[in-house]
């Protein structure tokens, strides 16, 4: 085993933990990581702090809450000069890449700005002959956003122009095989090959490296934007799963009467800039005007990107273990958030810290990491940075992270962690701002800038589901109190943390 151990993490964009088989689904295809997960250890009680894409996403490089690093919604930056796990890495003479979608900048930023991750960056000619770096990665292949921006900006766009621009309008849903749905236009098969898609050119372009990057250790970053909305996987990926097989959704008639009532209707206003419909982030809608064959229809199409990302997820577990490196590489598999998915009558993701969008997969194998294990060990994003620095041997010098390592439970220990802490920064209504502590037992929310007295609280023992709010319970007034106090003590209201708003993503 080597002293320096290589380290390979693999992420995708809004994919809820009971999607893979190794967390229970009898139904998922997703034997590369359920194998991963065999030979080493999964973390059953795993979460984001945050579950908007970039917040999450900086949060998985910097070891901070949004609210220390910056970046609390979409459409911002991080703070200037903050340490990352790459850069420090590259300080400790690791080589460091990244593969597809980071969304550690806006990506509607103006051109003049000079992001790399914008589209308007690309557009401008700007990134022909650019690949880092980046964040402390030393060189990137850049995708931008979801399907349906994958041809207009980043090296997949450009790679596309270059070789393979019949391919392009095949991403739209006007040239669908099949949907778009009537009642769901997010729901569509794609007429992209699944030879020429972007989840295969991104295990081509994480090969590629694994092929030429010698004799040091190395980071690599393999990052696919799906299974996010819209649900528009490829052949044969698309069919894979008979929608007529989908359990439903976990839905309770009537839950989110006892919700505050932003969730009754969309959050809506006129935006600052960029021409795209003024909602809230993460897009939350009702399912109450969606049939339920569509619904199971969507779901099985996300079930359908899941097993294609799985597959070329595998093609580059298959090249690492061809080069002799897998007993010498730390492998992570997780995601930046969860998606409603039709639980509680809402799909997509937004201000409410349900379950289904903090809690996350989070599976790791390689040296140091107990093999066949599970743990509820109460573990986070913000965990993930000083994890890898010490299972590398990199000092970090000392830098403010707000996680802890998880080396002793790697190695079946306790974690000391008494309780975690969630926060949502809206990007255009204040009154849903919240932030939140989970226990073992409970999880109470805020709202500090609301109007009208909205919280939740939910007894994750009875109700794991979370479906019943006691928030408004005069019985449990005395333990919403006493989480209260905690919260605000422990981690107070900070609305108004943040850099620039610069645009909508």
């Amino acid at each position: 085993m080597a002293e320096r151990p290589n380290i390979l993490i693999f992420c995708t964009d809004q994919q809820r933990a009971d999607s893979l088989g190794c967390y229970g689904n009898d139904l998922a295809r997703t034997p590369n990581i359920d194998a991963l997960a065999a030979r080493g250890m999964r973390f059953d009680n795993h979460m984001t702090p945050n579950q908007i894409c970039c917040p999450s996403r900086a949060t998985m490089i910097t070891g901070l809450y949004p609210r220390h690093h910056g970046m609390t919604t979409n459409g911002r930056t991080i703070h200037d000069g903050l340490p990352t796990l790459p850069g420090l890495l590259v300080d400790a003479d690791y080589r460091t890449h990244a593969v597809g979608k980071l969304h550690l900048q806006p990506i509607m930023a103006h051109e003049k700005r000079l992001y790399p991750e914008s589209v308007p960056f690309w557009q401008a000619g700007h990134g022909r002959d650019w690949s880092g770096p980046y964040f402390g990665y030393q060189s990137v292949d850049l995708m931008i956003g979801e399907s349906l921006l994958a041809t207009q900006g980043g090296h997949h766009a450009q790679w596309l122009r270059d070789h393979h621009p019949e391919v392009i309008p095949l991403y739209q849903p006007g040239a669908a095989l099949e949907g778009p749905l009537a009642d769901l236009d997010e729901a569509w098969t794609a007429a992209v090959p699944d030879a020429l898609h972007y989840n295969t050119w991104i295990a081509d372009r994480a090969i590629d490296f694994l092929d030429d990057v010698g004799d040091a250790p190395f980071m690599l970053f393999v990052s696919s934007p799906d299974p996010h909305h819209p649900f528009s996987p490829p052949r044969p990926w698309a069919d894979l799963f008979d929608a007529a097989d989908m359990p439903a959704p976990d839905v309770t008639p009537g839950e989110l009467d006892g919700m505050p009532d932003f969730l009754h209707s969309p959050l809506s206003v006129d935006w600052i800039d960029n021409d795209a419909p003024a909602v809230e982030q993460g897009g939350m809608t009702m399912t109450d005007v969606i049939s339920e064959q569509s619904m199971a229809r969507a779901i099985a199409l996300t079930r359908g990107m899941e097993a294609q990302i799985d597959h070329h997820y595998g093609r580059v577990l298959a090249k690492l273990d061809a080069l002799g490196l897998t007993d010498d590489t730390i492998i992570v598999f997780t995601s930046d958030h969860g998606e409603f998915l039709g639980n509680h009558g809402l799909l997509h993701k937004g201000p409410p810290p349900y379950d289904d969008l903090n809690r996350v997969s989070f599976v790791m194998a390689g040296p140091h990491v107990a093999q066949g294990r599970s743990t509820v060990a109460p573990t986070s994003h913000l965990d993930i940075m000083p994890t890898l620095l010490e299972l590398a041997g990199v000092d970090d010098g000392g830098i403010k992270q707000d996680g802890i390592s998880l080396f002793s439970a790697l190695e079946g220990r306790a974690v000391e962690r008494r309780a975690r802490y969630l926060e949502f920064h809206p990007r255009i209504d204040e009154r849903v701002y919240n932030h939140t502590i989970v226990t073992e037992a409970w999880r109470l929310t805020l709202y500090p800038r609301a109007d009208a007295d909205w919280g939740e609280l939910f007894d994750l023992h009875d109700d794991p589901g979370e479906h019943r709010n006691l928030f408004g319970d005069p019985e449990h007034r005395m333990i919403r109190d006493r989480l209260t106090e905690r919260l605000q003590r422990d981690f107070e209201a900070a609305p108004d943390a943040g850099t620039e708003l610069i645009a909508k993503w």
